[in-house]
């Protein structure tokens, strides 16, 4: 008796376990689902809530395909998706702001079996105490004597506020949470307003400060050579990052100089360069860095001219204990689906890392930005954005804006020749005048972080050949602009042509701006 009143006690805590085992949301026999709780956290770690967010966006990834996506108000919520077939997806959340920011994301890899529910939450992270990191706009002059930057709040103020390097090399620039701007000087220089100083000794670098602070001191040189874009700011850590490597074994080196918001003035006399070990790669030419706390992504060229990527982890930044531990391999641009040589690197609040790719010349890999052969050829002026996830093994391209895949026809006119030898057509990985506002000419550098776009110089050509018949000669047509890219959409959303700023000397054969043809002589020539 007393066994059987057991059993009958204990039969409905039997059905419960067993119903709570049983998919009761959606999943067919064959199917399974995912349930996904926002804001979703562990043991309480989630910073987001009703008073710092707006919205949340779930997706559901196979393959990097999104399949479905769904969205929850402030207040949160259980968002189910069903009908899965069995495989492993990635989960995404986002979080926004009022302003449609995204303020935070986090995923994870689920996997989903048949006839079950995956329950998951997503730890996802306000970044900066929720102030979002924002610049002004930091452009670039090229000159082939003085590099000359400009500095202002829009691009319709650029010539209001400038700085030049003298007798230095203009090494790179940034720009802190603060608002202060920042140059690097490999040696002594000054500035348009006058001030005059630093040292004549190629040992000697100063940093420059927008409101006319100045520090500096002695870096032993040797055979170091600077990094393309050898400065960069992380605002997560208030740091600036020198990067230099050495010549002879390929190894990166760099200077942590810490809060400088703050403490511009506390850098110490003589810093020295903290030696990578492990993370070098011979013949490298070392083009920009970005790091965001330990996270450090590095792009490089190898002998044969192809660009990579490779992310790492720093593990130490101290003088006496610094290394680099890559991160998955490396890509190259044509890894990645598209060419040319990476420029710029740009980890933002969210955890996205963006990367600029410039291909222009007369190579399909390189950009070298001078047109050296016009006839029977091909030319390139063309480059994209990537928008790059880290993943457990790496980093993985989610996103490629502006690129221009296949080539179009530049034709000449009436037969025409230049020295008795006929002007054949150009094969042009170019986009086409019409359609250039959504296509790039060649990307450099990011010139201003806003919350919600990117601003960034691109500078490359486009071309007319002769017309016989009208008696017109070919050009080159440089263009030099600010284009902004809008993250919330990943689009182009403007345009700043740019008539008294040259990123770089995109130029003809090195110095002619016209494709000349026998009895073609005018110049007055329209782009096309």
């Amino acid at each position: 008796m007393n066994i059987r009143r057991f059993s009958f006690a204990f039969l409905p805590a039997v059905i419960l376990a067993f119903i709570s085992c049983m998919n009761v949301n959606n999943s067919s026999g064959k199917d399974g689902a995912i349930r996904i709780t926002v804001p979703g956290g562990e043991r309480g770690l989630y910073t987001f809530n009703k008073d710092n967010a707006t919205s949340y966006k779930v997706s559901i990834i196979l393959d990097k395909e999104v399949i479905d996506s769904q969205t929850a108000d402030s207040t949160g919520g259980v968002l189910t998706f069903d009908e899965l077939e069995t495989s492993t997806y990635t989960v995404k959340d986002e979080v926004f702001d009022s302003d449609g920011i995204r303020i935070g994301s986090g995923s994870i890899e689920v996997k989903v079996v048949a006839g079950e529910t995956a329950e998951k939450s997503i730890l996802m992270i306000l970044t900066n105490g929720g102030k979002i990191y924002e610049t002004n706009y930091l452009l670039f002059h090229y000159n082939s004597s003085t590099n000359k930057y400009y500095y202002a709040d829009s691009t319709s103020e650029i010539t209001d506020k400038s700085f030049t390097g003298s007798n230095s090399v203009i090494a790179g620039y940034a720009e802190c949470k603060n608002g202060a701007a920042y140059r690097y000087f490999k040696s002594n220089a000054f500035e348009d307003s006058g001030e005059s100083g630093g040292n004549s000794d190629s040992n000697f670098a100063t940093l420059l400060k927008t409101n006319g602070d100045r520090t500096t001191f002695s870096i032993t040189y040797q055979d170091d050579t600077p990094i393309i874009d050898p400065f960069y700011y992380d605002e997560t850590t208030d740091t600036l990052w020198i990067g230099h490597y050495t010549t002879t074994d390929n190894t990166l080196k760099f200077l942590k100089i810490e809060n400088p918001s703050t403490k511009f003035f506390n850098i110490q006399n003589n810093p020295t360069f903290a030696t990578s070990t492990g993370f070098s790669v011979s013949g490298a030419t070392y083009m920009a860095f970005a790091i965001q706390g330990s996270d450090i992504y590095v792009a490089y060229k190898d002998n044969s001219g192809t660009s990579y990527l490779q992310r790492g982890t720093i593990t130490s930044s101290n003088d006496s204990d610094f290394s680099i531990s890559a991160k998955g391999t490396a890509q190259s641009t044509e890894q990645m689906g598209i060419a040319g040589t990476i420029n710029d690197i740009a980890i933002l609040y969210d955890g996205y890392v963006y990367a600029l790719v410039s291909n222009v010349g007369n190579y399909a890999t390189g950009s070298d930005d001078t047109f050296y052969t016009f006839y029977d050829c091909k030319v390139y002026s063309r480059g994209a954005l990537l928008k790059i996830a880290g993943t457990d093994s790496g980093f993985e391209v989610e996103d490629i804006l502006g690129w221009t895949t296949s080539a179009r026809t530049i034709n000449s006119v009436g037969n025409p020749e230049s020295a008795g030898s006929s002007i054949g057509p150009l094969e042009a990985y170019i986009p086409a005048l019409k359609e250039n506002s959504q296509k790039f000419y060649g990307p450099r550098r990011f010139v201003a972080i806003k919350p919600k776009e990117l601003s960034i110089a691109d500078c490359g050509a486009n071309f007319v050949l002769p017309n016989k018949t009208t008696g017109k000669s070919g050009k080159l047509f440089a263009h030099n602009r600010v284009i902004n890219v809008n993250l919330y959409n990943f689009a182009i959303d403007s345009i700043v042509d740019l008539e008294n700023i040259k990123f770089s000397n995109v130029c003809l054969s090195g110095n002619s701006m016209y494709i000349s043809a026998d009895y073609c002589t005018d110049t007055n020539v329209t782009e096309e």
